[in-house]
């Protein structure tokens, strides 16, 4: 199955958006607990290890801003610089699957922290 290359830099466009969305979830969650805001005697009685969440917390951010940055670097490489009209769906599959992957790894090595020593 083929796409033109304009409508599948705009699926890389939205999926850059919502990267950046969580990237900055993920960020005020680490950066929340740290200064006096309102919010802060909320958000560190739901945690079972404050220096344990963040971190988790922090690593997530940092997964999820490389994918955005990924995104958003294959959004101007496809809008800007490639010159032809169709590209095959697989790319996209691929580039899905590896983000999926990526995600899902980070969260079993989390879960078992003991284990990487």
């Amino acid at each position: 199955m083929y796409v033109t290359s304009i409508s599948l830099s705009y699926i890389f466009l939205g999926m850059f958006l919502i990267a950046s969305a969580l990237f900055l979830y993920f960020k005020s969650l680490v950066v929340k607990p740290l200064k006096k805001s309102p919010c802060k005697k909320e958000i560190i009685e739901n945690m079972h290890s404050v220096k344990e969440c963040r971190h988790k917390n922090s690593n997530m951010a940092n997964l999820y801003g490389f994918w955005g940055i990924l995104s958003l670097i294959i959004f101007i490489y496809l809008k800007f610089f490639y010159s032809f009209g169709f590209i095959r769906m697989n790319y996209l599959i691929v580039y899905l699957v590896l983000e999926i992957i990526s995600i899902i790894f980070y969260k079993i090595k989390v879960k078992n922290p003991h284990k990487e020593k």
